[in-house]
């Protein structure tokens, strides 16, 4: 790193911008040039061959703009990265983002000794840069992104955070999470990390208002030690997914990004010495448990009541929350008691609360009796009705949601919604939940897990 991360915003909210290798055509940087030439954010196209970029006056090169450029975007063929690297740092730029694939990761010695020359202009210079090979980042908040992300089709308010290595599974990331209601504050992706990489980022998102949850993909690592002081020193969750597990992960690795993986055995030592440092096996994983962790307040404790329609999918779940180290609440009397009073007597109301097709009639009294009761600290709500009587009578589970967010604003507990059914079923019940800050996933065993990492995170405070 040439300068610590202490001032990375020209990053994500730059006054000025370039984009170099800017073009109307139909290839890679075409709707982020598009969109940034179109937006608030004051931005160069630059193109030695045209006169106009979508209508736009276009530059020959970066020292023409009669501006001063705080971020330029690299855009050029890999042979011209260099020498446009080179005309940056004339043009005294703070941050630079190069998107061009075809460096290290080739393996091809011309390209591995051309990304050591950038490394070699970024440690000399006071000038950062992300890359080669990523597609940079998004901000969320202020909607500046150097990437073909549609933030009309994007929830706003989030406050996950992703750093990635990958540059387009960052992208095709935010596209799942979106489809899945889960908003995001910040997307980093790096690249082959010739200066700016997960270290910086990650002390950077410790500071960033808008950030809860970190999470983090990394397919390889370059500075281990100085990476486990940083993430010590990381007051927020982060949820980690880690590649090259196995010998063919590995070998990818080498071929995508460049990373040398090192052994998973010895990063796994890390979970043991970072309490609030989670492992997560998948992307599904990862986000709907940072949904849930930047949705829900902490639990106070592991005593956990399930309340569902399915008597079956309930003892599932009391096995897995077991597994997980977790318990099933033992409930008050008075809380079974006050159930018994507004439910059918051929209800279960014990723990698991089975309440069957009365479900939507006696939903109310039991999930606030739950909530009143001080041996329960988070409640799975295992959501399991069939798509026809919801199409047939139109029910809807606004009012669910509703109650629900009143009473963990209330009562500080965890509630989480999983559905089992058809996509139908999950897409009706998921569509509303996003105003009201419910997570609405499908897999009880990430909300079980996701339950145990936040109680986990509380014992630390």
């Amino acid at each position: 790193m040439s300068n610590n991360s202490d001032n990375l915003d020209f990053f994500f909210n730059p006054k000025t911008v370039a984009i170099i290798g800017a073009s109307e055509s139909l290839k890679f940087g075409y709707t982020m040039t598009n969109y940034l030439l179109n937006s608030s954010f004051k931005t160069y196209p630059v193109n030695i061959n045209k006169e106009k970029i979508f209508g736009y006056k276009a530059y020959k090169r970066i020292s023409d703009i009669p501006e001063q450029i705080e971020l330029a975007i690299i855009i050029v063929p890999n042979d011209n990265v260099l020498e446009t690297v080179k005309d940056c740092v004339k043009s005294k730029v703070k941050g630079i983002i190069i998107e061009t694939a075809g460096f290290a990761e080739t393996g091809i010695e011309k390209y591995v000794l051309m990304q050591r020359e950038i490394e070699k202009i970024a440690k000399i210079t006071n000038i950062r840069i992300i890359g080669p090979n990523c597609v940079g980042i998004t901000n969320f908040t202020n909607k500046f992104t150097t990437t073909d992300v549609e933030f009309d089709k994007l929830i706003e308010g989030g406050s996950i955070s992703i750093i990635a290595q990958s540059g387009v599974l960052g992208n095709v990331v935010v596209d799942w999470a979106s489809s899945q209601k889960i908003a995001f504050a910040k997307s980093i992706t790096l690249g082959n990390k010739v200066d700016v990489d997960e270290i910086d980022m990650l002390e950077y998102l410790e500071k960033d208002p808008y950030t809860k949850v970190i999470t983090l993909y990394l397919e390889g690592i370059k500075k281990g030690t100085q990476l486990l002081e940083t993430l010590k020193k990381v007051s927020k969750p982060i949820i980690l997914l880690k590649n090259g597990r196995s010998e063919a992960g590995t070998n990818a690795i080498k071929s995508h990004t460049g990373s040398i993986a090192g052994d998973f055995k010895i990063f796994k030592s890390l979970f043991k010495q970072i309490p609030g440092l989670f492992q997560v096996d998948n992307f599904y994983e990862m986000f709907d448990i940072a949904q849930i962790f930047s949705t829900q307040p902490l639990p106070r404790g592991k005593n956990i009541a399930i309340i569902t329609a399915s008597g079956s999918l309930g003892s599932l779940a009391c096995d897995q929350i077991e597994q997980n180290g977790l318990k099933l609440a033992q409930l008050q009397h008075s809380t079974i008691k006050t159930m018994k009073q507004y439910s059918p007597n051929w209800t279960s109301v014990r723990n698991p609360v089975d309440l069957g097709p009365s479900m939507f009639a006696t939903f109310k009294p039991a999930i606030t009796a739950l909530m009143n009761d001080e041996n329960v600290n988070a409640i799975l709500y295992i959501f399991a009705v069939p798509q026809k009587p919801l199409e047939q009578f139109s029910l809807t589970m606004i009012p669910h949601f509703r109650l629900v967010n009143n009473l963990v604003n209330q009562f500080r507990k965890p509630v989480i919604i999983c559905v089992f059914g058809s996509r139908w079923t999950f897409d009706y019940i998921l569509k509303d939940s996003v105003k009201y800050n419910i997570p609405v996933i499908e897999r009880t065993d990430h909300a079980i897990k996701a339950l145990k990492m936040m109680y986990d995170f509380k014992k630390l405070q």
